[in-house]
Order: C-alpha cells, then structure tokens, then sequence
C-alpha cells in the first residue's frame, strides 16, 4: 500500500527552489504505486498533482492543494538497433549521457536539460536543433479517472512546438510511465543549430572524429554552451536557480513578421533573428531578441527576483525569491514586450497549486 504523507514541502523539489507545502504527498516507484495512489485520490475527493523533477515547475506560495505525486519509475534499455525505452522517473541528462556513450544518435543536442524522462513529451523537449518528437516512438500512461493503461504511438501523441496532447487538450487525463525512443546506431550526429556548429567547427577534434566520439563532441559542446547560458544546474551559481528558458519563442504571421522588422529598424537593433516554419505561414521569433530589445537587461532585478546575468531567458532566484516575486517579473517582461513590439509572450514552466 503506498504511504501518503501531508503538509510536505516542495521548495526544493523544484530547480528554482520556490512554493509552498503539499497538502499530501505520495512517491511512485511503479505503476502500482500510481494506481494506488489515484484511487485513494479518487476515494476521498482530492484533486492529483504530478511532480517529475521539478525542473519546469512553478510552485505557488500556497502550495498545492489535494495530492502531489513524485514520479519515480526508474530504470532504462538501449538495444543495438537504437530502441531505448525508459521508466519516467529517469534523470533525462542521465539517459542522453548513457545514449551517447554507446553511439546513439538522435537526442545528443538536449544534453544538459533537466528534470525526468516522462516529461519531455508533455511540451515536446527541445533545444539547438532537436526535439524529442523526431525521436519518441511511443509511450506508455495511466488514465487518471479509468485507471487504464494505454500505448500511444508518435502520431497520437500530437506533438508540435513545445506541445503535445499531454500539455493540451489532455492535460489531466493521463500520467507517463515510459517513453520508448528510436535512436539510430549509425547516423552520424548533424549538428543543425548555428550556434553549435560554429563551436564544433572550431574545434580541431571534430574533423579528426569517428562517429562514436563525434557525438560525444556534440555533448560536450552543448553542455559547455548551456553552462555559459547558465542552463546547466550548478548550486555555487543562482543563475541557474531557475526554471530554465521562461518563454518560448512566439509564433506569428507575416503582418506581425514585418512589424516587428520595422520597429526594429527604428530601434536600431540588431538583426531580428527569424525562422520560416515549413509546412505554414507562421514564423518564430526569438524570445530572447524581444525581450533584450525591448529593453529588459541581463541582471534585471524586481523584487527578490532576477533576469539570469547570462541569459535573458531565464528569470532566476538569487536566494529569497518566493514564486509571486517570480510571477511578478514574468509580468513586466511580458508587458515590455508587448508595449514595444505588440508580441504576448508565453510563459513555459507549468503553475502548479
């Protein structure tokens, strides 16, 4: 029988290290523990809050009302033909680590991402080139309310832009207890994202690589990258007491494409990084030119909170934050940006209470 426990506290199960207390609080090793758990839910008439690592998590002061489930299903395979199937409570670092090591090409540019496994199809992970659409096979859920376990295939999990039908349209329906992933065990790594490229180019390793180590190249190189973005956890930096990007870059028209591109001409900024999408008419933009030249710095403090002195993406805790500090930030990053350049920014941590 699982163990529920009550008034937990959640600050640091989250990487940002705000939020109140669970209301209760139970910890899932297996599917088992899950069931158990959503019928004692169901049985007392508390509302389910899943926790995987925290990493895109903002945790209200208050805490979070019902039952917190910690996620911890451990436990992953890598065949020879590059099927990697894994248990949701699994570190991702940990499991793009271990498909590099063993030649698997197909999530090494995600290196360096915190949080679980069963949360990067919920907003579709993604980072300098890749995302983990390309890659999921299928996973494994729990139906909240029927208790069914279900399959789903790549195509019925709808991914698109940091989306999916786990994210949307059923957010609360199901809860990921694996994730099988086609890696490919001979391609060689092609690195798509400008800023990486440049980096391997420069280095003289690179071109003197066999497949193998190549993609250990691409490792190293992300992680090197991310560190100097303060994307990559380290407790002696509080830039990285964050919740990683905080937007996502936006999506937009070409009405609003050359708005932006004349108000930028205005402004006198650099180039304005952006990106046909293939397949539709819209364009993503960087959140992070919008944000810097709508004048918000690297460093910028409201309250107890502060924009990352690397990364303007990322809003961070310097050490006395509370999540309304955080909330109040996200205000005036998205107001900034909306005044100059009438873009809405979309935050990307999920509130939980």
């Amino acid at each position: 029988m699982i163990s529920i426990k009550q008034n937990v506290p959640l600050k640091n199960l989250s990487t940002i290290h705000t939020g109140g207390n669970a209301q209760f609080f139970a910890t899932c090793k297996n599917e088992r523990d899950i069931i158990d758990a959503l019928q004692h839910a169901a049985s007392h008439s508390i509302p389910v809050t899943v926790l995987g690592g925290g990493s895109n998590s903002l945790i209200s002061d208050n805490g979070i009302r019902g039952l917190v489930l910690r996620i911890e299903l451990d436990g992953f395979s890598i065949s020879s033909s590059g099927l990697t199937t894994s248990g949701a409570g699994v570190s991702w670092d940990l499991l793009v680590a271990e498909t590099c090591r063993q030649g698997m090409t197909g999530v090494e540019a995600l290196s360096g991402i915190p949080g679980l496994v069963g949360a990067t199809p919920i907003q579709n992970v993604g980072a300098y080139g890749q995302e983990v659409a390309e890659t999921i096979k299928s996973l494994r859920a729990i139906n909240r309310k029927t208790l069914e376990t279900r399959i789903f295939s790549n195509a019925e999990c709808s991914f698109s832009y940091r989306n999916s039908r786990f994210k949307e349209t059923d957010k609360d329906s199901w809860i990921i207890t694996e994730v099988s992933f086609q890696l490919d065990a001979k391609e060689e790594p092609k690195p798509r994202y400008d800023e990486l490229q440049k980096s391997l180019l420069n280095d003289k390793r690179w071109s003197l690589s066999n497949r193998e180590e190549k993609l250990l190249l691409v490792r190293e190189h992300v992680l090197k990258i991310r560190a100097q973005k303060g994307m990559v956890l380290d407790p002696s930096d509080h830039d990285t007491v964050s919740l990683g990007s905080f937007f996502t870059n936006p999506l937009i028209d070409q009405n609003t494409k050359q708005a932006i591109e004349e108000r930028a001409a205005s402004l006198n900024t650099k180039a304005v990084p952006i990106f046909h999408r293939s397949g539709d008419n819209l364009w993503k933009i960087s959140a992070a030119w919008l944000i810097e030249s709508a004048g918000v710095t690297k460093g910028f403090t409201m309250g107890n909170a502060r924009i990352s002195s690397k990364h303007v993406l990322a809003i961070t805790n310097p050490g006395e934050a509370t999540t309304l500090d955080i909330l109040q930030l996200q205000r005036h990053v998205e107001s900034q940006v909306l005044k100059v350049f009438n873009v809405k920014l979309q935050r990307e941590p999920v509130f939980l209470d």
